[in-house]
C-alpha cells in the first residue's frame, strides 16, 4: 500500500508544479511593465508569477519574457498589452493569450500542443490553436502581421476555415477583411520587429521555481489606463465588471463610465442600480365614499347612521 501511495505522489509531482504555474513566470524584464491584477495595479517584476486573469502592459520601451512550465515562451515587445488567462478543468487545463496591441513572440512546446493543452493564441482578427511552432506578430486596432519564423501554425479568422501557415510564410489581416499570406514585401514588419527578438534568449525558469516573487504596489489606475479593456470584445470586456467595479465609486472613473456608456452598457446595473430594483406592486385605491371597515367611523358619517336610525326617521 505504502508503494503504491508513493508511487502516485511521484507521478503527480509533475502535473501538481505544472498546474500551479499555469500562466508563467517573468524571467526577463527590461525597463518598466505593470500588472493589472484584480482592482489593482502592480510593478512587474523578474520572478513574479502571473495569475489567472492578469493583464501585463509594457512599457514604450520594455520588454518582458515569460515561461511556462511546458516549456513554451511568450515575449512581450514595447507598449504591449496582453492578457493571460488559465483553468484547470476536468478533462485538462485550458490556457490562452489575448493579445490586445503590441508585438509578441511565442514560442510553442513539444508536449503541450501534442495533448492540446497548450498555450492559445487569440487577438482581435485570428485564433491561434497550441503548436510548436515559433511564430511573430504585430497587432493594432486595424490589422495584424504575423511571420512564422519556425515550424508550422494554423488561424482561424472569425468562423471561417483554418489558414495552414509553416516556416517563412507571412500572414496579413486588416480588419473587415479576409486575411492573405505572403502578399507583398515583409520589409518593413521586418524592420519594425524590436531587435530582441531575432536573438536566442537563455531560459531562466529553473532560477525562479522555487522563489516566490512578489509584485510592488504601483499607483491606482485610472479609466484612461484601461479604456482599451472595457471597450474590447464583449466576451472579455464583461468579466471586467465585477473585477473592477469598486472602481465605480471614484468620482472621476465613474464619470468616464458614464460617458462612454454605449462602448460597455454592461456597466449600467453598477451605475445606476436604482433602475433594476423591483418595484412594489401598486394596491388599488380604496373610494373615498367606502368608509374603512375597522378603526372609528368619521363624525358625518356616524351622525348620517344616527339620523337614519333614529325613531323620527322611521
Amino acid at each position: 500500500m505504502l508503494r503504491r501511495l508513493v508511487l502516485a505522489a511521484v507521478m503527480l509531482a509533475p502535473w501538481c508544479a505544472w498546474s500551479a504555474d499555469l500562466s508563467g513566470t517573468i524571467t526577463i524584464l527590461e525597463s518598466d511593465a505593470f500588472i493589472y491584477r484584480g482592482a489593482s495595479r502592480l510593478h512587474a517584476q523578474e520572478g513574479v508569477r502571473l495569475e489567472s486573469g492578469d493583464i501585463v502592459e509594457t512599457a514604450a520601451s520594455g520588454f518582458m519574457q515569460l515561461e511556462l512550465a511546458d516549456l513554451s515562451v511568450v515575449q512581450f515587445g514595447p507598449a504591449t498589452r496582453a492578457m493571460i488567462n488559465a483553468s484547470t478543468g476536468r478533462q485538462k487545463p485550458e490556457r490562452w493569450l489575448f493579445v490586445m496591441n503590441g508585438w509578441c513572440k511565442v514560442t510553442g512546446s513539444k508536449g503541450s500542443a501534442a495533448d492540446g493543452a497548450g498555450l492559445e493564441l487569440r487577438t482581435r482578427l485570428f485564433t491561434m490553436r497550441p503548436n510548436t511552432g515559433v511564430v511573430v506578430f504585430s497587432e493594432t486596432p486595424t490589422d495584424t502581421t504575423l511571420f512564422v519564423e519556425r515550424g508550422e501554425a494554423k488561424l482561424t479568422e472569425d468562423q471561417a476555415s483554418g489558414v495552414p501557415l509553416k516556416s517563412g510564410d507571412y500572414y496579413r489581416r486588416k480588419a473587415g477583411a479576409r486575411g492573405v499570406v505572403n502578399a507583398g514585401s515583409n520589409e518593413a514588419f521586418v524592420a519594425a520587429m524590436p531587435r530582441v527578438f531575432r536573438d536566442s534568449l537563455p531560459l531562466r525558469l529553473d532560477q525562479y521555481r522555487n522563489q516566490v516573487v512578489q509584485p510592488k504596489s504601483a499607483p491606482d489606475f485610472t479609466y484612461a489606463d484601461v479604456e482599451p479593456w472595457l471597450k474590447a470584445e464583449p466576451w472579455l470586456r464583461r468579466p471586467l465588471v465585477q473585477r473592477w467595479r469598486v472602481k465605480a465609486r471614484n468620482p472621476a472613473f465613474r464619470a468616464a463610465l458614464v460617458a462612454g456608456l454605449s462602448s460597455h452598457p454592461e456597466w449600467d446595473p453598477i451605475l445606476f442600480p436604482e433602475k433594476y430594483q423591483k418595484k412594489p406592486p401598486v394596491s388599488a385605491a380604496r373610494p373615498p365614499w367606502v368608509p374603512s371597515t375597522s378603526g372609528p367611523l368619521p363624525a358625518p358619517v356616524r351622525a348620517a347612521r344616527e339620523a337614519a336610525s333614529s325613531p323620527s326617521a322611521q
